[in-house]
């Protein structure tokens, strides 16, 4: 069943479902503007039953009249693009009618991300919901969410909920939450955005109970595509490990029998209670372990391909712990200015044309990580290189095999190490080819990333400012892992360096 429009719902809420109780709320509206416009023509605008009936429905598919429109948009308070499109997921209309600013949210968060879903409740002691959608890597999940108010002053923004028993019922520490702040500029509106966690905390210094209280959170936490898909991640995330939790324990106590054998690959099908997440957090887990344990004794820096071509497969690399232990542990023992560590991505062009802003950012921040920690990163356009396997190559030695992204529907990992000429040379001639294309140029990270940027087709200047302003507040200030199995301080560290490559303020 399609969903209603918003002008059904917005008129079952106000109880004006039937013609004639609509036309006495048109009219006066209708007369109320021709005073305010002073043009009598609009005194005069009715609205036929039979084109009620049709709005009313949901099929009719054109738009207003002018003047029609304008008396609509006065009277509802939404656009008439607004008005006859679909609502936000609405189980039913409320005895209370929604807050215009809240359901005109839950329209811009769905309409500029499709993978959001915002459900709004039909009672008022029921919290709304707010779904996030994976792909390939991520499960999926719903957190609870509340919209309020907000006034931005400089680099806070303030935030005042009508009744603070009900913020204070909203984060229960049990579930997770998102408590929205929207503030309406004229024609548009900017939502910032803060979990539960966050808030308990702040509530927690403030007044008692009575006394006023109020929240006040960074303008940084601004939503828009950074830190769209900072939540989009580490909210999945966070909850596919809690979900796994238990069955990651138990697992992680036979990784030590694989790790002896020089190849594996092991079966989804032996893994079957693990979420998508905690499949791909054992996998990247052992993947680690096996490539440092391959590497002894090597003296000099390897080679590395990775896999990962999108946000949702590289947001290991910013949240995962145990990756950037992985990172720090390599830099520490190959990096140097004589002979740097270099990892190289594939990433088509299809690809980034096919994915959004926000995706291709986290991707972005994974690669500024790594710059960060002194390994020069190269990135690949061409598609025929998508398949290469994740490898550590020592050139004429051996090449270390680790791949857990895109190993098909039946494998959690293939791990391998060979010292096989043929394919030595293979990985060579790859790894040689790639490099020498690379998108990324320049003698310096600045240089670099910016040349990735105008790759990926995102606005350099705009996410270096971005980049610095929410690397002073700090990610954990805009959401807190739960398991710890995550940590969002990687992903400070490449806000900071990234902040620090753009003009001074």
């Amino acid at each position: 069943m399609a969903r209603p429009t918003l002008f059904r719902v917005l008129l079952q809420e106000r109880c004006w479902d039937d013609w004639a109780i609509f036309c006495e709320h048109f009219e006066v509206k209708a007369r109320e503007l021709a005073e305010q416009a002073r043009n009598p023509r609009l005194a005069d605008v009715t609205v036929a039953r039979k084109t009620f009936n049709r709005w009313f429905s949901g099929e009719w598919t054109g738009r207003p009249w002018r003047d029609t429109g304008r008396v609509l948009e006065a009277l509802l308070g939404f656009s008439a693009d607004e008005l006859f499109s679909p609502a936000p997921h609405v189980m039913s209309a409320r005895p209370t009618p929604h807050d215009r600013r809240h359901l005109r949210a839950a329209l811009v968060i769905g309409e500029r991300w499709p993978t959001s879903n915002l459900f709004l409740s039909a009672a008022g002691d029921v919290a709304d919901s707010w779904e996030l959608l994976g792909g390939d890597v991520l499960d999926g999940t719903t957190a609870a969410v509340q919209f309020h108010p907000a006034v931005r002053n400089g680099s806070s923004v303030r935030v005042l909920p009508p009744q603070a028993e009900s913020v204070e019922r909203f984060v229960r520490p049990a579930r997770r939450g998102l408590l929205v702040g929207v503030e309406e500029r004229e024609d548009d509106l900017d939502v910032y955005v803060i979990d539960s966690s966050n808030v308990s905390r702040i509530l927690s210094r403030s007044l008692p109970a009575g006394q006023g209280r109020e929240l006040s959170l960074p303008a940084a936490n601004l939503l828009d595509d950074l830190t769209y898909g900072i939540l989009w991640a580490v909210v999945q995330l966070d909850d596919g490990l809690l979900a796994a939790d238990q069955a990651l324990h138990d697992e992680g106590q036979v990784l030590d029998t694989y790790l002896s054998l020089p190849r594996s690959a092991v079966s989804r099908t032996a893994e079957s209670s693990l979420s998508s997440v905690g499949a791909t957090w054992l996998a990247s887990a052992f993947c680690a372990r096996h490539v440092q344990r391959r590497l002894e004794g090597v003296g000099r820096p390897p080679q590395f391909w990775t896999r990962e071509q999108t946000g949702e497969e590289a947001a290991g690399w910013l949240f995962f712990r145990h990756k950037a232990d992985y990172l720090r542990a390599l830099s520490e023992r190959f990096a140097g200015p004589a002979s740097p560590l270099s990892r190289t991505f594939c990433v088509p062009e299809a690809l980034v044309l096919g994915t959004s802003a926000y995706e291709r950012i986290l991707l972005f921040l994974a690669v500024t990580l790594m710059e960060l920690l002194g390994i020069r990163v190269r990135v690949t356009a061409r598609p025929e290189y998508a398949e290469v396997d994740g490898v550590a190559l020592v050139p004429g030695e051996r090449a270390v095999v680790a791949n857990w992204v895109r190993t098909g529907a039946e494998t959690l990992w293939q791990v391998d190490s060979t010292t096989s000429k043929f394919s030595l040379r293979a990985y060579q001639e790859a790894f040689g080819d790639a490099n020498a294309h690379s998108v990324m140029t320049g003698a310096d990270p600045g240089s670099r990333l910016r040349s990735l940027a105008d790759y990926l087709a995102l606005d350099w200047p705009w996410l270096v400012r971005r980049a610095r302003d929410l690397g002073h507040c700090g990610v954990v200030g805009l959401i807190r892992p739960r398991s710890r199995l995550l940590s969002v301080e990687p992903v400070d560290d490449a806000l900071h360096f990234l902040g620090s490559l753009g003009p001074d303020r």
